[in-house]
């Protein structure tokens, strides 16, 4: 067997041949650091737009004055974002842009890096014995309004993520106690061996002061425990985090990930991806990752935007997934009309319309190491072909009268795009649809009632491949013993969990579940999206969260 836990992540770095695929032109090759490190940024001059070829990713200029070789500070840098995150609280999971932005403001006990546990709040941890584990914080932790963080204030931030409904795959977590001012003792369901099994617990339930908390409105003025500050949001406009001049923690102790390069950073929410070229190119905003593929060239050598950016290429983590609702009666619950829906889908082409994805050729992504590349050549693998006549068949063998059914996802631009493109290709097989879309928070909410949806598209994500599998096929992910499909396969459930699991977390268990997902038809996987990042030659280095979400702070820039 092929064991996988030692790459369970590998960086991505795409030349012109894989973009193109995507109908997209290819910008600066590079290598992604997935552990939320810092990678140099790209030179234009080797732009694998222009060489036709990825590019090595040079080192910074160290001749050059920067916030890397001095004291100084950057004074301020504005970032695109697509959707408004519409609640900054520590339970506001729901839009993609929530994503990026909390973990600059938030601090949680650990980050996730390479599967491994990374010490933020905690200084550490200790196996008590296999159902008990202690993690002792940081005996100086404040917020920004100078509350002191205790054991007291992590369990409460526990309690208040579990009583909100989001906190997702804790099917580990039993309880939390505090020990001492300073200790918390988790108690597990089982014990801890499954692959990032403490990714949600530890990694992304934020702690903050239970006094703080009760007496303000974290929903638009939540008060920071990282680098930054909220200082301003504006629904529908802005997002401005200023530096926490009082972060807590030592500066010889600052994680790479947690620092403060820039005094200032905003965020403008820009719905339209045109719209991200045009502030681009006059400077209202130095960062996007929105930019269409057919605009990357205008900001890379000789294009009409070259002068002052640079173009960076390289592919995220999330896949966007298509997933029929099992509930019985319905008729998508139907195995072959399943298989009918997937078999009428290109995801080259929905990929195309939409501009920024890279399309799926099996089912997952190979941006991490547990992704099989024998997947995409598979018998049975319907994300890697179009077979209209093969829809048919099975549609003829299915009660199909034609009935509209409702195609459910986010109001971003991109999923919109996607869901149209999508409905089109249904049609084609004679299969009617409606496109109904919330925005991510409100989906969140919706997409448990069975009655919401016929056909839903979502984001997931992971810190692996069997992780992002977790969220949307998991029984046990939201309590009421359905997946995110509202299937209960009792093999489906085990060879998920097999998987799972440490010891038999390899490439054999990951095949059986994925040919088992695909012989019913469960899901289907579109795409992935690709980073079209474009950035103001301010930027000395990039540094991302989870390979994907930028960290303005920890990024370095040039001050000369």
């Amino acid at each position: 067997m092929m064991r996988l836990q030692s790459m369970l992540k590998k960086s991505v770095a795409l030349g012109t041949a894989v973009l193109m695929a995507a109908g997209a032109l290819a910008g600066c090759g590079g290598s992604s650091d997935t552990s939320g490190n810092t990678a140099a940024a790209p030179d234009a001059e080797t732009s694998a737009a222009q060489s036709g070829e990825a590019a090595a990713v040079p080192e910074a200029d160290e001749s050059r004055k920067s916030t890397a070789n001095s004291d100084e500070l950057y004074e301020k840098v504005t970032i695109g974002i697509s959707e408004d995150p519409n609640d900054l609280s520590p339970t506001g999971y729901g839009a993609y842009s929530y994503m990026g932005l909390a973990p600059i403001f938030y601090e949680s006990l650990f980050d996730l890096r390479d599967n491994d546990y990374v010490p933020i709040l905690a200084k550490d941890y200790e196996e008590i014995d296999d159902l008990h584990w202690d993690v002792h914080l940081y005996d100086y932790i404040q917020d920004s309004a100078g509350n002191a963080i205790t054991a007291d204030d992590v369990v409460f931030s526990y309690q208040v993520l579990i009583d909100s409904g989001q906190a997702m795959r804790y099917d580990y977590f039993e309880d939390i106690e505090a020990i001492d001012d300073y200790t918390v003792r988790f108690t597990w369901t089982k014990p801890v061996d499954a692959v990032a099994a403490l990714e949600w617990p530890w990694c992304r339930t934020w702690i903050v002061s239970q006094k703080a908390y009760e007496s303000g409105n974290f929903t638009s003025q939540p008060i920071s425990t990282g680098a930054y500050k909220v200082s301003e949001y504006v629904v529908g406009s802005h997002v401005i985090l200023e530096r926490n001049e009082n972060y807590w923690q030592k500066p010889e102790l600052t994680d790479m990930d947690h620092r403060a390069n820039v005094e200032t950073i905003e965020y403008d929410i820009i719905a339209e991806t045109s719209q991200h070229v045009i502030a681009l190119s006059t400077d209202t905003i130095q960062y996007s990752q929105y930019v269409p593929g057919e605009n990357l060239g205008d900001f890379a050598e000789n294009g009409q935007y070259a002068d002052g950016h640079e173009v960076y290429v390289t592919q995220g983590s999330a896949l966007e997934i298509l997933m029929a609702n099992c509930t019985e009666g319905k008729i998508t619950a139907d195995p072959n009309f399943r298989l009918a829906l997937w078999y009428a889908l290109d995801n080259e082409a929905i990929a195309t319309a939409v501009g920024t994805y890279l399309p799926a050729k099996a089912f997952g992504t190979p941006f991490f190491g547990d992704y099989v590349d024998a997947w995409e050549s598979a018998e049975g693998n319907y994300q890697a072909v179009m077979d209209q006549e093969k829809a048919k068949e099975y549609l003829d063998k299915t009660d199909y009268n034609g009935e509209t059914l409702v195609l459910y996802g986010t109001s971003d631009e991109a999923c919109k795009t996607a869901l149209t493109m999508i409905q089109a290709l249904l049609l084609n097989i004679g299969i009617n649809t409606e496109i109904k879309v919330d925005d991510g928070n409100m989906l969140e909410d919706n997409m448990l009632d069975p009655s919401t949806w016929d056909i839903l598209y979502k984001d997931c994500g992971g810190g692996c491949q069997i992780g992002e599998y977790n969220r949307f096929m998991n029984r046990n992910e939201f309590g009421t013993g359905f997946n995110m499909a509202f299937i209960n396969d009792d093999k489906l459930q085990e060879l998920f969990e097999t998987a799972s699991v440490l010891d038999t977390h390899d490439e054999e268990h990951m095949t059986a579940l994925v040919d088992y997902v695909q012989e019913n038809g469960y899901f289907y996987a579109v795409c992935s999206p690709q980073i079209n990042a474009v950035y103001s030659d301010c930027f000395a280095t990039l540094a991302f969260h989870e390979g994907e979400f930028l960290r303005p702070g920890a990024c370095e820039y040039y001050l000369d």
